[in-house]
Protein backbone atom coordinates (compact mmCIF):
# COMPACT_ATOMS: atom_id res chain seq x y z
CA UNK A 1 0.00 0.00 0.00
CA UNK A 2 1.21 3.57 -0.69
CA UNK A 3 2.37 5.68 2.25
CA UNK A 4 0.97 9.14 2.90
CA UNK A 5 2.01 12.17 4.93
CA UNK A 6 -0.24 14.73 6.55
CA UNK A 7 -0.28 18.23 5.07
CA UNK A 8 -1.75 21.55 6.15
CA UNK A 9 -5.25 20.85 4.85
CA UNK A 10 -8.67 20.01 6.23
CA UNK A 11 -9.74 17.97 3.18
CA UNK A 12 -7.93 16.02 0.49
CA UNK A 13 -8.38 14.87 -3.09
CA UNK A 14 -9.26 18.08 -4.93
CA UNK A 15 -8.10 18.01 -8.54
CA UNK A 16 -8.48 21.70 -9.43
CA UNK A 17 -8.54 24.88 -7.36
CA UNK A 18 -10.70 27.79 -8.52
CA UNK A 19 -10.28 31.36 -7.28
CA UNK A 20 -13.64 33.11 -6.98
CA UNK A 21 -14.47 36.79 -7.19
CA UNK A 22 -16.26 38.43 -4.27
CA UNK A 23 -19.45 38.33 -6.28
CA UNK A 24 -23.15 37.93 -5.54
CA UNK A 25 -25.03 35.88 -8.10
CA UNK A 26 -26.36 32.38 -8.81
CA UNK A 27 -23.87 29.93 -10.30
CA UNK A 28 -25.96 27.53 -12.38
CA UNK A 29 -24.84 24.11 -13.70
CA UNK A 30 -22.19 24.73 -16.35
CA UNK A 31 -20.90 27.82 -14.57
CA UNK A 32 -17.31 27.67 -13.33
CA UNK A 33 -18.59 28.31 -9.79
CA UNK A 34 -20.96 25.33 -9.72
CA UNK A 35 -19.41 22.09 -8.44
CA UNK A 36 -21.75 19.90 -10.51
CA UNK A 37 -20.18 21.31 -13.68
CA UNK A 38 -17.20 19.01 -13.14
CA UNK A 39 -16.72 15.27 -13.22
CA UNK A 40 -13.96 15.51 -10.59
CA UNK A 41 -13.43 17.23 -7.22
CA UNK A 42 -12.90 21.00 -7.35
CA UNK A 43 -11.97 23.28 -4.46
CA UNK A 44 -13.28 26.86 -4.51
CA UNK A 45 -11.63 29.77 -2.73
CA UNK A 46 -13.38 33.15 -2.52
CA UNK A 47 -11.02 36.14 -2.55
CA UNK A 48 -12.62 38.74 -0.29
CA UNK A 49 -12.69 42.24 -1.74
CA UNK A 50 -12.04 41.00 -5.28
CA UNK A 51 -15.03 42.69 -6.89
CA UNK A 52 -15.87 42.67 -10.57
CA UNK A 53 -15.12 46.37 -10.95
CA UNK A 54 -11.69 45.96 -9.39
CA UNK A 55 -10.87 43.02 -11.65
CA UNK A 56 -12.00 44.86 -14.78
CA UNK A 57 -9.68 47.70 -13.75
CA UNK A 58 -6.79 45.35 -12.94
CA UNK A 59 -6.48 46.91 -9.49
CA UNK A 60 -2.91 46.15 -8.32
CA UNK A 61 -4.01 46.26 -4.68
CA UNK A 62 -5.88 42.99 -5.23
CA UNK A 63 -2.74 41.08 -6.12
CA UNK A 64 -1.62 40.11 -2.62
CA UNK A 65 -5.05 38.70 -1.69
CA UNK A 66 -5.19 36.69 -4.92
CA UNK A 67 -1.71 35.29 -4.35
CA UNK A 68 -2.48 34.30 -0.76
CA UNK A 69 -5.68 32.56 -1.85
CA UNK A 70 -3.75 30.66 -4.54
CA UNK A 71 -1.16 29.57 -1.99
CA UNK A 72 -3.94 28.25 0.22
CA UNK A 73 -5.35 26.21 -2.66
CA UNK A 74 -1.88 24.82 -3.35
CA UNK A 75 -1.51 23.86 0.33
CA UNK A 76 -4.72 21.85 0.01
CA UNK A 77 -3.11 19.78 -2.72
CA UNK A 78 -4.81 20.94 -5.91
CA UNK A 79 -3.01 19.98 -9.13
CA UNK A 80 -3.73 23.27 -10.91
CA UNK A 81 -5.33 26.65 -10.26
CA UNK A 82 -7.91 28.51 -12.36
CA UNK A 83 -10.43 31.28 -11.69
CA UNK A 84 -13.95 32.42 -12.45
CA UNK A 85 -13.19 35.52 -14.52
CA UNK A 86 -11.21 35.86 -17.72
CA UNK A 87 -9.93 39.28 -16.65
CA UNK A 88 -7.92 37.61 -13.88
CA UNK A 89 -5.30 37.04 -16.58
CA UNK A 90 -4.00 40.35 -15.22
CA UNK A 91 -2.78 38.44 -12.15
CA UNK A 92 -1.54 35.32 -13.95
CA UNK A 93 2.16 36.16 -13.65
CA UNK A 94 1.96 37.02 -9.96
CA UNK A 95 0.19 33.75 -9.13
CA UNK A 96 2.55 31.69 -11.32
CA UNK A 97 5.53 33.05 -9.44
CA UNK A 98 3.94 32.32 -6.06
CA UNK A 99 2.97 28.65 -6.51
CA UNK A 100 4.51 25.54 -8.03
CA UNK A 101 1.37 24.06 -9.60
CA UNK A 102 0.24 25.09 -13.11
CA UNK A 103 -1.88 28.24 -13.30
CA UNK A 104 -4.48 29.01 -15.97
CA UNK A 105 -6.45 32.02 -14.82
CA UNK A 106 -8.32 32.91 -18.02
CA UNK A 107 -10.16 31.15 -20.82
CA UNK A 108 -8.50 33.70 -23.14
CA UNK A 109 -5.34 31.59 -22.91
CA UNK A 110 -6.94 29.24 -25.44
CA UNK A 111 -7.05 31.83 -28.22
CA UNK A 112 -3.38 31.61 -29.32
CA UNK A 113 -3.69 27.81 -29.38
CA UNK A 114 -6.85 27.94 -31.50
CA UNK A 115 -5.36 30.53 -33.85
CA UNK A 116 -2.61 28.04 -34.70
CA UNK A 117 -5.29 25.62 -35.94
CA UNK A 118 -6.79 28.07 -38.42
CA UNK A 119 -5.72 29.65 -41.68
CA UNK A 120 -4.59 33.19 -40.69
CA UNK A 121 -7.45 34.96 -42.43
CA UNK A 122 -10.02 33.02 -40.37
CA UNK A 123 -10.65 34.84 -37.09
CA UNK A 124 -11.31 33.46 -33.64
CA UNK A 125 -14.43 35.03 -32.17
CA UNK A 126 -14.48 36.08 -28.53
CA UNK A 127 -17.62 36.83 -26.49
CA UNK A 128 -16.74 38.79 -23.37
CA UNK A 129 -18.60 40.24 -20.42
CA UNK A 130 -17.18 43.68 -21.22
CA UNK A 131 -15.74 44.71 -24.57
CA UNK A 132 -14.95 48.11 -23.06
CA UNK A 133 -12.51 46.56 -20.60
CA UNK A 134 -11.05 43.92 -22.90
CA UNK A 135 -8.32 46.10 -24.34
CA UNK A 136 -4.97 45.33 -25.90
CA UNK A 137 -3.20 45.00 -22.56
CA UNK A 138 -5.48 42.21 -21.37
CA UNK A 139 -5.22 40.42 -24.71
CA UNK A 140 -1.44 40.65 -24.71
CA UNK A 141 -1.23 39.24 -21.18
CA UNK A 142 -3.11 36.19 -22.51
CA UNK A 143 -0.49 35.76 -25.25
CA UNK A 144 -2.75 37.18 -27.97
CA UNK A 145 -0.27 39.02 -30.17
CA UNK A 146 -1.26 41.68 -32.66
CA UNK A 147 -0.93 39.28 -35.59
CA UNK A 148 -3.54 36.92 -34.14
CA UNK A 149 -6.88 37.45 -35.85
CA UNK A 150 -9.42 37.79 -33.04
CA UNK A 151 -12.80 39.53 -33.25
CA UNK A 152 -14.65 40.50 -30.08
CA UNK A 153 -18.24 41.11 -29.05
CA UNK A 154 -19.27 42.27 -25.58
CA UNK A 155 -22.32 41.38 -23.51
CA UNK A 156 -22.40 44.59 -21.49
CA UNK A 157 -25.16 46.10 -23.63
CA UNK A 158 -27.43 43.04 -23.40
CA UNK A 159 -30.17 44.11 -20.96
CA UNK A 160 -30.59 40.97 -18.87
CA UNK A 161 -26.89 40.12 -18.81
CA UNK A 162 -26.13 43.65 -17.66
CA UNK A 163 -28.72 43.53 -14.90
CA UNK A 164 -28.24 39.96 -13.71
CA UNK A 165 -24.47 39.63 -13.98
CA UNK A 166 -22.72 42.98 -14.29
CA UNK A 167 -25.05 44.70 -11.82
CA UNK A 168 -25.30 41.60 -9.58
CA UNK A 169 -29.09 41.67 -9.26
CA UNK A 170 -29.01 38.39 -7.32
CA UNK A 171 -31.13 36.41 -9.78
CA UNK A 172 -30.98 35.50 -13.45
CA UNK A 173 -33.20 34.02 -16.13
CA UNK A 174 -31.03 31.49 -17.96
CA UNK A 175 -33.33 31.50 -21.00
CA UNK A 176 -32.84 35.24 -21.40
CA UNK A 177 -29.06 35.01 -20.95
CA UNK A 178 -28.97 32.18 -23.49
CA UNK A 179 -30.94 34.21 -26.02
CA UNK A 180 -28.63 37.20 -25.57
CA UNK A 181 -25.50 35.03 -25.87
CA UNK A 182 -26.84 33.30 -28.98
CA UNK A 183 -27.64 36.69 -30.53
CA UNK A 184 -24.06 37.76 -29.87
CA UNK A 185 -22.76 34.60 -31.56
CA UNK A 186 -25.05 35.16 -34.56
CA UNK A 187 -23.79 38.71 -34.97
CA UNK A 188 -20.21 37.46 -35.03
CA UNK A 189 -20.79 34.85 -37.74
CA UNK A 190 -22.91 37.22 -39.82
CA UNK A 191 -20.12 39.79 -39.78
CA UNK A 192 -17.30 37.25 -40.05
CA UNK A 193 -18.69 34.25 -42.00
CA UNK A 194 -15.26 32.60 -42.20
CA UNK A 195 -14.77 32.66 -38.42
CA UNK A 196 -13.21 29.40 -37.24
CA UNK A 197 -14.07 29.11 -33.53
CA UNK A 198 -15.67 30.94 -30.60
CA UNK A 199 -14.20 31.53 -27.13
CA UNK A 200 -16.19 32.73 -24.12
CA UNK A 201 -14.18 34.99 -21.83
CA UNK A 202 -16.88 35.11 -19.17
CA UNK A 203 -17.05 32.19 -16.74
CA UNK A 204 -20.84 32.46 -16.50
CA UNK A 205 -21.39 31.73 -20.21
CA UNK A 206 -20.41 28.02 -20.52
CA UNK A 207 -24.03 26.90 -19.85
CA UNK A 208 -24.89 28.43 -23.23
CA UNK A 209 -22.02 26.96 -25.27
CA UNK A 210 -24.17 24.24 -26.83
CA UNK A 211 -26.79 26.76 -27.95
CA UNK A 212 -24.14 28.97 -29.56
CA UNK A 213 -22.56 25.96 -31.25
CA UNK A 214 -25.94 24.87 -32.63
CA UNK A 215 -26.51 28.30 -34.16
CA UNK A 216 -23.00 29.00 -35.46
CA UNK A 217 -21.89 25.46 -36.36
CA UNK A 218 -18.51 26.27 -34.83
CA UNK A 219 -16.38 24.81 -32.04
CA UNK A 220 -17.03 26.74 -28.82
CA UNK A 221 -14.43 26.98 -26.07
CA UNK A 222 -14.66 28.41 -22.56
CA UNK A 223 -13.34 28.05 -19.02
CA UNK A 224 -14.67 24.50 -18.77
CA UNK A 225 -12.93 23.27 -21.92
CA UNK A 226 -9.69 24.77 -20.59
CA UNK A 227 -10.03 23.29 -17.10
CA UNK A 228 -11.04 19.90 -18.49
CA UNK A 229 -8.05 19.98 -20.85
CA UNK A 230 -5.69 20.46 -17.94
CA UNK A 231 -7.44 17.84 -15.84
CA UNK A 232 -7.15 15.22 -18.58
CA UNK A 233 -3.42 15.87 -18.92
CA UNK A 234 -2.83 15.80 -15.18
CA UNK A 235 -4.88 12.65 -14.49
CA UNK A 236 -4.03 10.15 -17.20
CA UNK A 237 -5.44 6.65 -17.09
CA UNK A 238 -4.41 3.32 -18.54
CA UNK A 239 -6.03 2.37 -21.83
CA UNK A 240 -8.05 -0.82 -21.99
CA UNK A 241 -9.42 -2.45 -25.11
CA UNK A 242 -8.88 -5.09 -27.73
CA UNK A 243 -6.26 -5.55 -30.40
Amino acid sequence: MPKYRVRDADTYGHAIGVLLLDYRGPFIPGDVGNATTYGYPVLFKLVKGLTLDRVFAGDPECESAIVEAAKELEAFGVRGISSDCGFLIQYQEAVKKAVKVPVFMSSLLQIPFLAQMLEPSRPVGCITASRTNLGNRVLELAGIKSEINVVIRGMEDRPHFKRAILEEAGDLDSDLIEAETVACGKELVERYPDMGAVVFECSMLPPYAKAVQDVTGLPVFDFITMINYFYEGAHRSTYHGFY
